[in-house]
């Protein structure tokens, strides 16, 4: 059983750069782990140590289960890119093919789960990085 919920939120300012900067930084990641699918590295072993980003552990696992989500949908598209770029390195060209059809993640998203949110009476509390290390933000809620 799977429950999901939407809340508005009611950041500061800062509390709305610091969710921008977490969000373009999760679509970035998740369209690198894509991109790197595609020129036949794997990525079913990637753990949190393996991603350099900016965010907190719970948003680069969730970095992980969308990239290899995006690869499984999307199998076909990967594997003839995958295919291309292998035949292009047997051949030693430096060019690498990335497939038209391969979806780039432009809308920013961030996702909280129960691993990283508190509820108070009020507000939300969840983590976001500050100077280089995972802190807990308290948004107001409507």
């Amino acid at each position: 059983m799977q429950l999901s919920e939407t809340v508005k939120v009611y950041p500061t300012k800062y509390q709305k750069t610091l969710i921008l900067e977490t969000m373009t930084e999760y679509i970035d990641i998740v369209n690198r782990l894509v991109s790197d699918a595609v020129s036949g590295h794997s990525i079913a072993k990637t753990t949190t140590a393996d991603i350099n980003a900016n965010l907190p552990s719970a948003l680069k696992n969730q970095c992980i289960r969308d990239a290899k989500s995006i690869v499984r949908k999307h199998y076909k598209s990967c594997h003839k890119a995958v295919l291309k770029n292998r035949s292009l390195a047997k051949r030693g060209s430096a060019v690498r093919i990335k497939d038209s059809n391969l979806p780039i993640l432009r809308k920013p998203c961030c996702y909280i789960n129960n691993q990283n949110y508190k509820m108070k009476e009020n507000c939300m509390e969840f983590p976001v990085m500050i100077n280089g290390k995972s802190k807990r933000i308290s948004v107001l809620l409507n």
